[in-house]
């Protein structure tokens, strides 16, 4: 048997499948059938190890997200801490002033340093006071702890502060407690 050589031109195209169903061959000689279940087959398991390539990569991917998540969750907090050691510096500058004698304004200047650090770390991270006292009274950013009589007032306007509240950006995280003037009673 003789086996025929192929044209360059021809060679470089391949033959499809149709064509070799068709009855052409390879080397040109005898026809090959080529069996639709095998070829169908051979597709599926094509298929279904690049689904479990797929499912592989989904699967490292979701690890890989989690691992990041837990990790931004864990260290989120990194620059504030960051801002509040130097709080902790100017504590501990403070109390070692307060250790030697005769140093009560140092003590005082130490801490109004301490606070308005601390209050800059706070704020530069988005923590701002919410400013209550003469205002009306609002029950989403202020908690009323009793209503005190007042002429000087309209009834509903915050009178006093006992304790800042604070919002975080948009969210209060903790309401101001106030008093609340209410209409004088008129016992006459």
């Amino acid at each position: 048997m003789k086996i025929k050589s192929i044209p360059k031109h021809e060679s470089e195209q391949p033959q499809s499948i149709a064509d070799n169903a068709a009855g052409a061959s390879l080397d040109g000689g005898t026809p090959t059938v080529v069996d639709p279940v095998t070829e169908l087959q051979a597709k599926v398991v094509k298929l279904e190890d690049a689904l479990l390539r797929a499912k592989a990569d989904f699967q490292n991917l979701q690890r890989t997200s989690a691992a990041e998540r837990a990790d931004a969750f864990r260290y989120a907090n990194a620059e504030l801490m960051k801002l509040l050691v130097r709080v902790v510096d100017d504590f501990e500058r403070s109390l070692a002033a307060a250790s030697k004698p005769d140093n009560l304004q140092a003590v005082v200047e130490g801490v109004r340093l301490v606070y308005e650090n601390l209050r800059k770390a706070l704020a530069d991270h988005g923590l701002e006071p919410i400013d209550a006292l003469h205002r009306p009274f609002d029950p989403k950013v202020h908690e009323a702890l009793l209503h005190q009589p007042s002429d000087e007032h309209p009834p509903g306007t915050v009178i006093e502060q006992i304790a800042k509240g604070y919002r975080l950006r948009d969210r209060v995280i903790r309401p101001a407690k106030v008093i609340v003037a209410k209409e004088p009673d008129s016992t006459e």
